[in-house]
């Protein structure tokens, strides 16, 4: 099956069922090359591949995870919801960005078949003025305050202390 992916797609997920064993799932979940290879094309964004089983989503669900987890336009999936809770085994989910920017034909592995493609919700990138204290920049860990003259005074008085405890001590034991 060949899918064509249009120049310059943005904010689309495509979610594949997987036709193979539990353990050739986890060897594709495990190499990015072979997803890659998976969706015909061999230079693609493998950050924005996932595969895994769906038992690892239990209590949220694959429609809770494409809504919650990337965003996606709730009215899509909720469409397809039925069909995305019948899924079993490993499932491939891509993100547009996986194609890059230019458009490209992938001819995509027999064992995939496409479950369906969502819109992801817009992003607000509006700038957010924050004024808490935490939020200043820094440059690191702060540096150690230097120690004060009397600190260093009474290290230096308590150094002198202990030694004459020690010849104190140690006259006493050898007159004794």
């Amino acid at each position: 099956m060949s899918l064509s992916i249009p120049a310059g797609e943005r904010g689309r997920i495509r979610v594949y069922a997987l036709s193979m064993t539990d353990r050739e799932g986890k060897a594709l979940a495990a190499d990015p090359a072979a997803k890659a290879a998976a969706l015909g094309a061999a230079d693609l964004e493998a950050d924005y591949i996932d595969v895994f089983p769906v038992k690892n989503l239990e209590g949220l669900g694959l429609a809770g995870y494409l809504t919650e987890g990337h965003g996606a336009v709730a009215a899509e999936v909720e469409r397809d919801k039925q069909k995305l809770g019948a899924l079993s085994g490993h499932v491939l989910v891509v993100m547009s960005k996986a194609f890059g920017a230019g458009g490209r034909e992938l001819a995509l592995d027999p064992r995939l078949t496409l479950i369906g493609v969502y819109g992801q919700e817009g992003v607000d990138y509006a700038p957010v003025a924050v004024t808490s204290e935490a939020a200043k920049p820094t440059t690191g860990t702060p540096a150690k305050k230097p120690m004060s003259d009397a600190r260093i005074s009474g290290m230096i008085a308590t150094a002198v202390l202990l030694f004459l405890a020690a010849f104190v001590t140690i006259f006493i034991l050898l007159a004794g």
